[in-house]
Formats: C-alpha cells, sequence, structure tokens
C-alpha cells in the first residue's frame, strides 16, 4: 500500500510573508503560534500585521530548549485551552516539529514559517523528540504533513549562513544514503523515486549552493536553494509503502545525541561526518572523498568527535552506539562491525582536518 503526504500549499518567494494572513484565514481565525525568540523577532513586524489584516487572533507560546514530548503534551493544552483552530511554527526545525506535534494530536491544521533553512522539518510528516538533555528519544511520525509551508526569501537569505551550510548537507544526504540502497532492493519504485528526487536537489545544490553560501546568489537563486532543501528533501518523504529507507548518516546522527560535549553541533554538520564515514566504509575512491572534503571546506563544516572533549576512544564509543542502535547498518552493508566502523569514524577525522 502506497501513502502519500504532502502540505496543501507551498509558498517560496520574496514577500511571502505578507500573504501569511490571507492564505491562513482558510483555517480559521484563531490561531496559537509556537516560535523560537529570535525566530519571532525575525518576522513580528511583518506577521502580526498580515494576521491581524485578516482578523486572525492568536497567542503564543515560546519553545525554550529542545522539543519533548511533555512540551509537546504542554502545548496541546494551551492551545485547546485559547480554543486554537490552527498552529502555526515560527522558527527552524525544532520549532516547526512542535508545531506538526501539536497540530496532529489536536487535529488541527499546522502552518510552518521556516526562519533558517537547516532541515526539510517544516515539510516533513514527522517529528524529532528529544529528552530536556538534549538525547534523541523518538520520531512522532504525524498523520499529515502540515497543511502549508511558508518560506519568505527575503526573511531566509538574511539569516545565519551556519544554518544554511547545514540544510545544504542534510539535503545531499537524502542522495547519498538513498542511492546505495537501490542494490538491495531495484525492484522498490517508492526508493527510486526518491532517489530520482534527491538526485535533483543534489544537482541544484551543487550548482548554487556556494554562490548561497558565499551571499553571491541572487533571489531567484537563492529561491531555488531553499526549494532543494524543503520541497525536494522534504518530497523523498512524502511517498511511503512501509520501508525504512535509512543510510549511515542520519543514525550517526542520532547516537551522537547521547554526547553532551557534542549539543552545540547543528543537525547537518553531524549528517555532513557521517556521510564522510559511510563514503569510508563504502570504499568510496580517494578522488571522490576529497571533493567530498572540499565541500565541507566550502560549507565550514570540519568539526570531528575529537573536538568535543568527550574523552578518550570517543571514535570506538560512538561505533559502538551506532551499531547497536542502528543493527540495520550491518544488514544494508553499510558496516561489517565495530572495529571496522570505529576505523572509518578516525580515517573521517584525520582527513578533515587535512582540509581546516
Amino acid at each position: 500500500m502506497l501513502t502519500i503526504k504532502a502540505p496543501e500549499i507551498y509558498l517560496c518567494e520574496p514577500g511571502a510573508l505578507r500573504r501569511a494572513g490571507e492564505l491562513a484565514s482558510r483555517y480559521g481565525h484563531r490561531a496559537f503560534i509556537i516560535a523560537g525568540e529570535r525566530a519571532w523577532q525575525s518576522v513580528e513586524d511583518i506577521l502580526v500585521p498580515s494576521l491581524a489584516e485578516w482578523r486572525i487572533d492568536w497567542e503564543k507560546g515560546a519553545l525554550r530548549g529542545y522539543p519533548t514530548y511533555a512540551k509537546v503534551l504542554d502545548l496541546v493544552a494551551r492551545s485547546a485551552q485559547v480554543r486554537a483552530e490552527f498552529v502555526i511554527g515560527v522558527g527552524g526545525g525544532k520549532v516547526c516539529d512542535m508545531a506538526k506535534a501539536v497540530g496532529n494530536l489536536r487535529g488541527i491544521p499546522v502552518v510552518n514559517i521556516p526562519t533558517v533553512a537547516g532541515t526539510c522539518a517544516c515539510w516533513a510528516a514527522r517529528s524529532i523528540l528529544y529528552t530536556d538533555e538534549g538525547d534523541y528519544d523518538r520520531i512522532l511520525w504525524n498523520a499529515a504533513n502540515p497543511n502549508m509551508v511558508l518560506a519568505d526569501v527575503d526573511v531566509l537569505i538574511r539569516a545565519p549562513k551556519r544554518w544554511l551550510a547545514s540544510g545544504i548537507m542534510d539535503t545531499l544526504a537524502k542522495w547519498y544514503e538513498f542511492e546505495p540502497l537501490i542494490g538491495v532492493d531495484p525492484g522498490d519504485v517508492v526508493l527510486r523515486q526518491d532517489v530520482a528526487v534527491a538526485k535533483l536537489a543534489k544537482d541544484i545544490l551543487e550548482a548554487l549552493g556556494p554562490a548561497a553560501m558565499s551571499g553571491e546568489a541572487d533571489p531567484e537563486q537563492f529561491r531555488q536553494v531553499l526549494d532543494a532543501i524543503f520541497f525536494l528533501a522534504g518530497a523523498t518523504g512524502s511517498f511511503a509503502n512501509g520501508a525504512a529507507y535509512q543510510g549511515f548518516a542520519h543514525p550517526w546522527y542520532y547516537a551522537t545525541t547521547r554526547v553532551p560535549e557534542s549539543r552545540h553541533r547543528l543537525h547537518g554538520e553531524k549528517v555532513a561526518f557521517g556521510l564522510l564515514v559511510q563514503f569510508i566504509l563504502k570504499d568510496k575512491p580517494r578522488a571522490f572523498i576529497d571533493g567530498f572534503l572540499a565541500q565541507l571546506a566550502v560549507y565550514g563544516i570540519t568539526d570531528v568527535p575529537a573536538d568535543w572533549s568527550a574523552g578518550d576512544n570517543i571514535e570506538a564509543a560512538l561505533a559502538e552506539r551506532v551499531l547497536r542502535e542502528y543493527p540495520s547498518m550491518i544488514e544494508k552493508g553499510f558496516a561489517r562491525d565495530v572495529g571496522q566502523c570505529a576505523d572509518a569514524i578516525e580515517r573521517a577525522s584525520e582527513w578533515l582536518r587535512s582540509v581546516r
């Protein structure tokens, strides 16, 4: 059985935020806004008048710290108390995940307004939740995607470029993690579609990502980069047939959340290092790896586990954890055993240090 989940509306253009009230009014006239504090400051002057123009009343709850299941339930109760008819998420991936979770548990529409392009979370039909301390806890598989994604190029082009680099690497991971799985199940049409979409995103980012990162991209080119990160990467998860598609890089990310000293690194930064380890495990040619190392240098991603000051033998500890928590890494041929995995982490660290 094939299930399809996608937003009803995806608007990504300069000045999109000015249409927020008009477009959101189809969902009602009482909104519950979940926002990060800095994210709210970046949109308040435009979003509030737009909502007022369309007679949308709102209450706001701030997300502080990590998104947890307890915080989701608290915001569910608060949104119900004010009789909110829909939820608006304003911020990065963690805020968008909270908005989706609250809307889905209440059974009301969700409008996500991303203020950084760090992941495809504003689109995806799942919410990643953590513990209060920052350990990965669980994935909530939401019944639906957000109803609307409103991405304002003017807001996003001014956002810190570190988050853009994270989003670019997280999107490239869709291609690098999915493509090797075709050999495991060449008859999986959904997987083949995801690989094709991921390839399109990869082509766009390889062509325009460096210019977007350096500030040399014009608004139209920047919009295409955002489309790759939000729309195309998000679309790779819009079709599901019950199979689980996962390479090494994302299990690596989840495993590293158990290391408190690593939590200052962004999702895509860790995923990028996980990709480098995956390439070593899959015996990619050194010329290919050198090209990827050059990409990481362009995006300023040169962090390695030893930089976290998390104690000796961190590579072996992480190798053991990722294979214990994700045995599919062995089953699908990404790693043979802990020793091989730890060696690949050490080699990835050595090679990445050489380019910084």
